[in-house]
């Protein structure tokens, strides 16, 4: 048994103040002090905020009474002064940030330091007289003094005060720091309480995650356990070495023994491992009572840790395993971000009904253990889908999972993700690894940031050919976005189509059969049998329409350099080749697959498609291989081919000088302008009502200097396109937080027409013209009665959608205000009237959701389903409302058909080269260029757009069924039909109107119908031409034509 020793050193030198007094307690009490102090001080600052914000805000409002607007410049350079503190100190201290990970790194090396200081002071006595500080105490203070520093850093950039003060970390410093100090001053050293610094070790798990000493979670969370045993452990052994060092208080110190550190952390290990020698002892009151704490602590935490050991060592053999290849049946490897929001939709689309039977499995790996939620799901789908735990970045990884076998790489991303910077260079890394190690593998990846989308193109083997692809769903949002602000209802309907439902029974003609039958369409590609050799596009499409019961939407050509273009609505100069792909519009791929085995000789007659059969025709096998062949080249997308007709033969002068000035970027691409600062365009209220728009697309942005970037760009792309005539292109008045927009502002500055009315941050009065995305005179006074579409964006990265909701209230506030005091009787069939003439009157608006389940908390939300479905939701039927969640489906699409990419962009985006995309991997912006006949002939690509049936150019048309709108706007018009925008069924005070995609060829016309088409840019005066007076109308019924 270990005897104690009982003799205190001496403590009365001369040079020591409190000479014979034992000063502990007033370190502890001091310390005490200013702990609770401090959080007294915090939780006053909390419950006196809400105060001092009233009284601001009464001073203003009393300020605004006056017909005065002050704006305190002190008190905003002071603000302005601590928020950019506050930004530097977060950097600082962040782990997202290489400075913050190399703090975080220093400050656990200094700790563990600190730490091994103490060990060495532990062989003194806990209490003694210092005339000099020697070398151990100096290092240690200026430990305490960096401590000290980062203590500042931390406190600046806390978020909660209240969290950051009960934090460990503060604990430690103001127990430590506060005695190194008055040891300076007192010439007394205390001991006291620097095993604290032992908690440092609960940091271990995240310093070596940033070191890339620990890559994968099951390691983490098995260091993780162990640093919170070893640590504990370390501060549990420095309490009770220092009671016992002490004695009893109220014994007046009578029974302190002075033992070595360590024989207490044995005597902790011994006592926790229940074994219990009993050579060691505890003689103080306090360290017995400290012990038995320690021993239920202990207890707790093992019957905690050892189910989760027990987890983590069970799932190793469960997850661990090695995939085996099946002859005949292919493989899938899915990656990256894999959540059950990710995962579900992406499945889902894979093994949809309308592909048939899909033999192939999906082998997730991530770097996880899935919880009950996600093994559930796997474990429902068992036969086709695996988890493998693991990490991508390793090769022993990806060999289990067969990565050189595997049919394609599917690389998925966080879309919520609070970096998207870090985000995407993970991503970026996981595609390096898998092309590293195995080349030949097919990779589509899904990136956050456009910009990062681009860098891909950079990644050595990245290669087209092998049907490599990156999608950005948030570029594709913006897009999508950006056309229903001229094409009203086109998010809804373009998303529909790359997005596979189950198709049920529709009984009767309500609207919501009818927008649900054009919901189960979809896009399929198809090689075009022989018969439609040498046929015009426009022949092309109404045989596929006619005969056929297809939609022929646009096809492939190939320029000389074997690059491919995928063209919507060409011109009849571009003829139908041999074995040309055609983009079809189908409600599955065995409908699609008529344009592929269509026989002019054997088919002619058939009239039930269904019973249509392949042939033996000798011109099939010509074309055998390319039905089969993948036919992957270097995309162009959405780029007309220079023709020479085009350019030596079309007066692209004249058309130039009917048009007036137009000035294109380098590319041929878009409408460009020199670079315009953002303060030249920044309205005011009184200026933006002054300019009393028409037409023009407004957004509401909500963002602020901390918020990650939206990418405008990809939003002002589709609005800009040069396929638009100068007369199409609508002005765009940007509502937002004037730092958020600062940051957006270099990616947009060079294109025309866009105005700012910034968002004022202190509320400030009606006379400073500052405007909110939230305030009815700011929306009023950028006029959003006026304007073809209001748009809400967030950039908060969040699924709350607080702000949103809270803009539609406002729009929808202001529709009722604006709605005229007469209503129509309800015997009135308003299906027949023109919208412009009908009583009701709703602001045009498009809001994104983060959170699908949100569109419920919308004014006037009908459901089509009983099911939860956003597709089949009212808000989304009429095109009020979009989410990044109904583009999920396209990297399944991606998988099964590579070019579903290239007719998304030249839907969405207008067109893209080879020479853009060079530029932006170069320079990441646009450059203006010189007017020359190719770059002119660039722009002549057909647009989409939305025409009304008793305007021109259709109103001249004699159609009763769609079928006769179909084939009429072809011959006569060259324009491609491809869906109606027509008024939801009365009672419809807003004159709402649901999307119907590709209707029957027999659906019945009414007069009130738009429609949804393909107009080449040679027709583009159509677009721009004034409504008939006349309106061609049946006289016994206004409902039809």
């Amino acid at each position: 048994m270990y005897k104690p020793r009982t003799s205190i050193p001496e403590i009365s030198y001369e040079h020591c103040m409190y000479r014979g007094t034992k000063i502990w307690d007033l370190y502890v009490v001091s310390c005490l002090v200013t702990l609770v102090q401090g959080v007294i001080l915090i939780l006053l600052k909390k419950w006196t905020q809400p105060t001092v914000k009233l009284h601001q805000f009464l001073s203003q409002k009393q300020h605004r009474t006056n017909g005065k607007c002050i704006a305190p410049q002190s008190s905003s350079f002071f603000s302005s002064l601590k928020d950019g503190i506050t930004v530097h100190a977060s950097t600082l201290v962040s782990p997202k940030h290489p400075h913050g990970q190399f703090l975080s790194v220093l400050m656990f090396v200094l700790n563990l330091g600190s730490f091994v200081i103490y060990l060495a002071l532990t062989t003194r006595p806990i209490e003694y007289c210092v005339e000099n500080l020697d070398n151990l105490l100096l290092l240690d203070l200026a430990f305490d003094i960096i401590y000290l520093l980062h203590f500042w850093l931390r406190f600046l950039s806390a978020q909660d005060l209240l969290v950051m003060w009960l934090d460990y970390k503060t604990i430690a410093d103001i127990f430590t720091v506060a005695p190194a100090c008055f040891t300076v001053v007192t010439g007394r050293a205390w001991l006291g309480l620097r095993f604290l610094r032992a908690l440092y070790i609960l940091e271990l798990p995240a310093v070596l995650r940033m070191l890339n000493i620990l890559t994968s979670k099951t390691s983490v969370k098995l260091c993780r356990l162990g640093a919170v045993l070893v640590g504990t452990l370390f501060f549990y052994a420095g309490l009770i070495h220092l009671v016992e060092s002490s004695g009893d208080p109220w014994l007046e110190n009578s029974n302190a023994s002075s033992r070595p550190y360590f024989l207490f952390v044995y005597f902790l290990t011994v006592t926790m491992s229940t074994v219990g020698y009993g050579d060691v002892l505890v003689y103080t009151a306090s360290g017995q009572f400290l012990i038995t704490v320690f021993i239920f602590i202990y207890l707790a935490m093992f019957a905690s840790f050892i189910p989760q050991v027990k987890e983590i060592l069970a799932n190793r053999k469960r997850f661990y395993g090695e995939y085996s290849v099946v002859l005949g049946k292919s493989h899938v490897v899915v990656c990256g971000h894999l959540s059950l929001s990710n995962i579900e939709p992406f499945v889902r689309e894979f093994f949809h009904d309308d592909r048939g039977e899909v033999n192939t499995d999906l082998l997730f790996l991530g770097d996880f253990c899935p919880d009950a939620t996600l093994e559930d799901f796997f474990v429902s789908l068992s036969g086709q889908i695996n988890f493998y735990q693991g990490l991508v970045k390793t090769r022993q990884d990806q060999e289990r999972v067969k990565m050189r076998d595997a049919a394609a790489c599917v690389i998925l991303c966080d879309r919520f993700a609070a970096d998207p910077d870090a985000q995407d260079s993970d991503t970026l890394m996981n595609v390096i690894t898998v092309k590293t190690y195995h080349p030949k593998t097919r990779v589509i990846v899904q990136m956050l940031k456009p910009s990062s989308k681009v860098l891909v193109q950079k990644i050595p083997d990245w290669d087209w050919n092998s049907g490599d692809a990156a999608l950005c769903p948030m570029e594709l949002k913006l897009g999508f976005m950006a056309q229903s602000c001229r094409v009203p209802g086109l998010s809804s309907l373009l998303a529909n189509l790359f997005t596979m439902q189950s198709e049920v029974e529709q009984k009767g003609d309500s609207w919501k059969n009818f927008y649900r039958e054009g919901m189960y369409n979809e896009i399929y590609t198809e090689h075009l049998s022989w018969p439609f050799r040498g046929m015009s596009f426009a022949q092309a499409s109404k045989l596929c329409f006619l005969k056929l019961g297809l939609l022929l939407i646009g096809i492939a050509t190939y320029s000389e350099d074997n690059e491919m273009s995928v063209l919507v609505n060409p011109p009849d100069c571009i003829k139908v080749k041999r074995g040309t792909l055609g983009f079809l519009v189908a409600s599955d791929a065995s409908d699609a697959r008529r344009a592929s085995i269509y026989c002019e000789r054997c088919h002619s007659r058939v009239r039930r498609l269904c019973r249509m059969r392949p042939c033996e025709c000798p011109e099939f096998d010509e074309d055998g291989s390319l039905t089969s062949a993948m036919n992957l080249r270097r995309p162009s997308l959405g780029v007309l081919p220079v023709i020479s007709d085009l350019v030596e033969n079309g007066d692209w002068t004249k058309e130039m000088e009917l048009e007036g000035q137009v000035t294109l970027d380098s590319t041929g691409m878009f409408h460009w302008c020199p670079p315009v600062s953002l303060e030249a365009v920044t309205l005011t209220r009184h200026s933006a009502i002054a300019l009393a728009l028409q037409k023009h697309v407004v957004a509401c942005v909500f963002g602020d200097r901390g918020s990650r970037l939206q990418s405008l760009r990809a939003f002002m792309m589709p609005l800009r396109a040069s396929s638009l005539t100068s007369p199409e292109l609508p002005t765009v008045i940007f509502l937002g937080d004037r730092h958020y927009f600062l940051r957006e502002w270099p990616d947009i500055h060079y294109f025309p027409n866009i105005y700012f009315l910034p968002v004022s941050v202190g509320g400030c009065g009606e006379k400073c013209g500052f405007g909110s995305p939230l305030c009815l005179d700011d929306l009023l006074a950028v006029g959003v009665t006026r304007c073809s579409r209001t748009v809400i964006l967030t950039s908060t990265g969040s699924t709350e959608d607080t702000q949103t909701l809270l803009s539609c209230f406002t729009l929808d506030s202001l529709s009722l205000q604006t709605e005229a005091p007469t209503t129509l009787s309800p015997s009135s069939n308003t299906h027949g009237l023109d919208p412009q003439n009908t009583t009701g009157h709703s602001v045009p608006l498009l809001a994104e959701l983060g959170n699908t389940s949100n569109v419920k908390l919308m004014n006037d939300t009908d459901g089509l389903e009983e099911e939860d479905s956003f597709p089949l939701t009212e808000d989304f039927s009429v095109g009020k409302v979009f989410s990044v969640d109904v583009l999920d489906s396209l990297m399944a699409a991606t998988y099964f058909n590579s070019n579903v990419p290239l007719l998304v962009s030249t839907l969405v985006t207008g067109g893209d080269t080879p020479l853009l995309e060079a530029q932006l991997v170069r320079d990441n912006k646009l450059k203006g260029g010189v007017m020359t006949p190719q770059l002119w002939a660039l722009r002549r690509r057909s647009k989409l757009a939305q025409l009304a049936l008793q305007e021109q150019p259709l109103c001249h048309l004699q159609c009763v069924l769609y079928k006769d709108l179909f084939v009429q706007a072809l011959d006569s018009l060259e324009i491609l039909c491809f869906g109606l925008y027509r008024l939801v069924d009365p009672p419809n005070r807003f004159t709402k109107r649901f999307v119907i995609t590709n209707p029957r060829s027999d659906l019945p016309l009414l007069a009130s119908d738009r429609v949804f088409c393909s107009v080449p840019f040679h027709q583009s005066h159509l677009l721009t031409q004034s409504p008939p007076l006349n309106l061609h109308q049946t006289p016994h019924d206004s409902s039809t034509l």
